[in-house]
């Protein structure tokens, strides 16, 4: 591959100072309790502003000769040849998943791993984003509790000039006595796993802080955090532990996520990073020093990158526009993981309703509405993944369509009308049930549960 030679030199003339680590000795057994969350007083929900209209409004889908038509043309996906790189023997692989809020919930990672039989007891997290708190996302731990005053910065926005790590995104807090409580056992396992955790801190404007850290039921220990790229705080000890307990109490921190390790290693490793309204923009505010600095493993097998929808939403869409941004989120990308199996996973189909207004308590249209395009948002996220096929080829990425799986063009309408139905209710998002149906399909189209088998036995 050119990218495993390209990239081992850093593209970035960028230096970071590695901090030194505070390391938390625990001591003593103590098996971990289940969190109970304070209670916390939520404002009222504004007032429902009252209707009085003389209009009534009726959403519809298409027609079913549109359908037929859609049925009819309905396509298959194609299989996606994937070689892996090559590993040490006899060492768990390692997937990466990042992507937008159909990846956030976690719902396709979890039938994921139950297509290469495997369970969540088997299959742990490497590294877990500090994304608690964001509505949308499901991580891969058993229960987190936390104050309501912390506050997020995401790299897909641009807003923040500043450097994430694999993440994509910061968990930040400068009020005293904000607290993050972490489960970090599996949700169907009660038993301690964790030897040893790593917080990974990132700079803030403030020059230090000191937090309080609670290990199960132990003493609350107070730490002295430098607030410069590359801090962390490890905990550990000759005891297994489940339950750590973060409070801030003077100055401010911000979180670029945590990274386990465990008594009893994972049969595979799976890594999720989805983020609500994210796009592949994101990654173009990594840096391998920057990730240097955190001094995180980067060694990935295969790594699906699931993004569009997002993209695809900015109207006009401009495809030009799209590939440049594409381009250069991968060349980030390839920085960070010059060595990963790549897929691109393509946006789904999308769908609109067909918006009718007639006079209330009347079956006369009010005013005759235009009948609308329903494949126009299905005829942009086309073009997204043939545009991440062609420039993927650029970056050694596959490229994976998840609206060819669901039928090709117009395939929201026909999941919609499945039993149980497949697509949600807004024809962009997936219920449950599809997120499961897709991942089930990914898995056979990547030949997943045979290259895991391929991998354990070299």
């Amino acid at each position: 591959m050119k990218f495993k030679q390209l990239f081992c030199l850093s593209i970035a003339a960028l230096t970071f100072q590695l901090s030194a680590q505070p390391i938390l000795n625990i001591k003593g057994a103590i098996q971990s309790q289940d969190l109970v969350c304070p209670s916390f007083k939520k404002s009222p929900p504004p007032p429902v502003a009252s209707i009085n209209s003389e209009f009534e409004e009726v959403y519809s889908l298409p027609e079913d000769d549109l359908l037929e038509i859609i049925r009819k043309n309905s396509t298959k996906p194609n299989q996606v040849q994937i070689q892996l790189p090559s590993h040490v023997a006899g060492n768990p692989y390692k997937i990466g998943f990042w992507g937008d809020s159909h990846s956030a919930a976690n719902f396709m990672t979890e039938e994921l791993i139950k297509s290469v039989g495997l369970d969540t007891d088997t299959v742990l997290p490497s590294f877990i984003p500090p994304s608690m708190g964001r509505p949308g996302v499901r991580l891969p731990i058993r229960k987190y509790c936390q104050s309501p005053n912390w506050k997020f910065n995401y790299s897909y926005t641009g807003v923040n000039q500043e450097f994430y790590g694999p993440a994509l995104l910061k968990l930040n807090s400068n009020s005293p006595d904000s607290f993050l409580w972490i489960d970090f056992r599996s949700k169907n396992q009660p038993s301690n796993n964790l030897k040893k955790l790593t917080i990974l801190f990132s700079k803030t404007i403030q020059m230090n802080a000191k937090i309080g850290i609670q290990v199960d039921s132990r003493a609350e220990e107070i730490i002295d955090i430098k607030n410069e790229t590359g801090s962390q705080l490890i905990i550990q000890g000759d005891n297994l532990f489940g339950v750590v307990k973060i409070r801030l109490i003077q100055g401010a921190i911000s979180i670029d996520g945590f990274v386990p390790s465990y008594e009893t290693p994972a049969k595979v490793y799976l890594d999720t990073f989805g983020i609500p309204s994210a796009t592949v923009k994101g990654w173009q505010s990594i840096q391998k020093d920057y990730v240097d600095s955190l001094q995180v493993a980067r060694d990935y097998d295969l790594v699906i990158l699931e993004y569009g929808t997002n993209e695809g939403s900015h109207l006009p869409f401009d495809g030009n526009v799209y590939g440049n941004m594409l381009r250069d989120s991968l060349r980030q990308f390839r920085a960070i993981y010059p060595q990963a199996s790549c897929v691109l996973m393509g946006p789904t189909d999308r769908g609109i309703w067909y918006k009718k207004t007639y006079l209330k308590g009347k079956k006369k249209l009010a005013k005759p509405a235009p009948t609308p395009d329903f494949l126009a948002y299905s005829k942009i996220h086309q073009e997204i993944t043939q545009i991440q096929s062609n420039i993927g080829k650029e970056f050694e990425c596959s490229s994976w369509s998840w609206q060819d799986a669901m039928g090709g063009p117009g395939g929201a309408y026909t999941w919609i009308k499945q039993t149980p139905p497949l697509m949600a209710r807004d024809l962009i998002h997936l219920t449950v049930q599809g997120y499961q149906e897709t991942a089930r399909q990914l898995s056979q189209d990547i030949n997943l549960p045979q290259l895991l088998s391929l991998k354990a036995n070299k």
